[in-house]
C-alpha cells in the first residue's frame, strides 16, 4: 500500500509539474522567443529607415524642381526687364544677389542635397541644372522611368525640364 501510494503521490507531482511547465502556469518568455521577437522587429525597423531614406530623397527631389521652376521665372522676369538673360561668367550667390532686389523677396539658388544650382546662359537662353544626391554631373537621362535614382541630374532650359523624374 506504501508503494501504490508513493506511485500515486509522485505520479500526481509528475502530472502536477508536466502541467505547470507546459499550461497557463508560466510565466516570461523563453529565449527563442526574444530572439525571434528582436529578429521580427530588427526587419521591420530595417524596411522602415529604407522606406524613410527613398521618401526623403524624393522631397529633396521635388524641393529641386520647384526651386528650379521658382529661380527660372525670375530669370525670365529680368530678361522681360533687361532684354537678355544675365550673363554666363556670373556665379550663383551673384545671380541670387542680382535677382532679388528688384524681382522677388529672395531667390533661392540651392538644391534640395543644399548644393547650388549651375547656371548657364548664352544671353539669349538659359539651363539650370542641379547634379542631384551625388554632386556629380552626369548622368542627365532622368525620366518617369528612372525617377527614383537621385543620383541622376534634372536639366531646365528656358523654362521647360528637359531632364526631370516628370519627363516621359
Amino acid at each position: 500500500m506504501l508503494e501504490k501510494d508513493r506511485e500515486s503521490f509522485g505520479g500526481g507531482h509528475d502530472r502536477q509539474r508536466r502541467r505547470s511547465s507546459f499550461g497557463r502556469h508560466q510565466q516570461g518568455f523563453t529565449l527563442i522567443e526574444l530572439l525571434v521577437t528582436v529578429a521580427i522587429i530588427g526587419i521591420i525597423a530595417a524596411i522602415a529607415i529604407a522606406n524613410l531614406a527613398n521618401a526623403l530623397d524624393k522631397s529633396r527631389q521635388r524641393k529641386t524642381m520647384a526651386t528650379m521652376r521658382n529661380l527660372s521665372t525670375a530669370l525670365m522676369a529680368y530678361e522681360t526687364g533687361n532684354s537678355r538673360f544675365p550673363d554666363d561668367s556670373i556665379t550663383i550667390p551673384q545671380l541670387q544677389a542680382l535677382l532679388s532686389p528688384d524681382l522677388f523677396n529672395s531667390v533661392k539658388v540651392t538644391d534640395g542635397w543644399g548644393r547650388d544650382l549651375v547656371y548657364a546662359s548664352d544671353l539669349g537662353s538659359f539651363t539650370l541644372e542641379s547634379y542631384g544626391r551625388d554632386a556629380a554631373d552626369g548622368p542627365a537621362d532622368i525620366n518617369f522611368n528612372t525617377r527614383f535614382e537621385f543620383e541622376y541630374d534634372i536639366v531646365l532650359v528656358d523654362g521647360i525640364f528637359i531632364s526631370s523624374p516628370e519627363h516621359r
